[in-house]
């Protein structure tokens, strides 16, 4: 009996404002990854989608179940938590590029504090992150500048051509110590200042995390390329005058002569009229005709 099931259409992940990130639990891990992931859930809240079931996904033997979810699941990054007695507490970022991994680094956790564990103000819905790299080492070796465009892809959130201050309410700081990466959190809080430049505040928000690389696994150099090319299909054509609101609605300015607004013709109406041209006696009569028919 022939099947008429249609093959799976894998979509085009270019035309998206932001990226999607796929959070995956394997087929066992500890408390301390749950709340690794449940950390990088809030982080990338709402361009996420979390699996609840686990998974027996290792990723750098076989990666044909994860370039599954992600097409299924429109995701172009994915993150991946597990426990094991050989590799305990261990962390998988990575991207995917045309239906397949682009690249990905696993990562030990040595040590961590979650976000659930500091008071205070969390990271708003859709809010935008101030990224800092401190350390020589994001510069100068070729994996952590991999490392570094990963960090940057995975928490930079929506993309915007204007930003409010407001909108960015938290930073990430990424330190590399001795190929130890440092992660650390702050909520930032903006203050009344004698300029127009407020005073800024920045408290512990969570999570903090050290950790180790492991393993990894970059693109080659044509892979690469082609996946930083822009596509022309999404390029929009400019048009004079004409733009876009946020909500896609099209606005168009027109530009004219200047008019003489004094010679208009317009629709008289009494209650607009000046009453110093009205005719004299005008209001007397109405008074005069109240008295006498009082």
């Amino acid at each position: 009996k022939m099947s008429h099931h249609k093959p799976r259409q894998f979509t085009d992940l270019s035309d998206e404002t932001a990226k999607r990130v796929l959070l995956i639990k394997g087929k066992s891990s500890s408390q301390v990854m749950n709340d690794v992931l449940l950390d990088l859930t809030m982080l990338t809240k709402p361009n996420n989608k979390a699996l609840t079931r686990n998974n027996d996904i290792l990723p750098f033997e076989d990666v044909n179940s994860l370039e599954f979810l992600g097409g299924k699941n429109r995701c172009s990054l994915f993150s991946l938590v597990s426990h094991t007695k050989k590799r305990p507490n261990n962390l998988v970022l990575g991207r995917f590029f045309d239906g397949h991994v682009l690249d990905m680094v696993e990562f030990g956790v040595d040590d961590k504090k979650s976000m659930l564990e500091f008071a205070g103000d969390k990271k708003g819905m859709g809010s935008k992150p101030l990224l800092l790299f401190m350390g020589d080492q994001w510069e100068s070796d070729n994996l952590y500048k991999s490392i570094q465009n990963l960090f940057i892809d995975f928490f930079r959130g929506d993309k915007a051509d204007k930003l409010s201050l407001k909108g960015v309410d938290h930073a990430l700081g990424f330190t590399c110590i001795d190929g130890k990466i440092h992660i650390r959190a702050y909520n930032l809080g903006y203050q009344k200042s004698d300029s127009k430049v407020p005073n800024l505040s920045m408290l512990p928000m969570g999570p903090f995390y050290d950790l180790t690389v492991r393993r990894s696994q970059l693109p080659s150099p044509d892979m690469w390329k082609a996946a930083v090319q822009k596509d022309k299909r999404v390029k929009i054509a400019k048009v004079k005058n004409i733009k876009r609101s946020a909500l896609g609605d099209k606005l168009g300015r027109i530009h004219m002569k200047p008019q003489n607004l004094d010679n208009m013709g317009g629709r008289r109406v009494d209650a607009l009229r000046n009453r110093n041209k009205r005719p004299a006696g005008a209001d007397g009569g109405r008074g005069a005709n109240k008295k006498s028919r009082a």
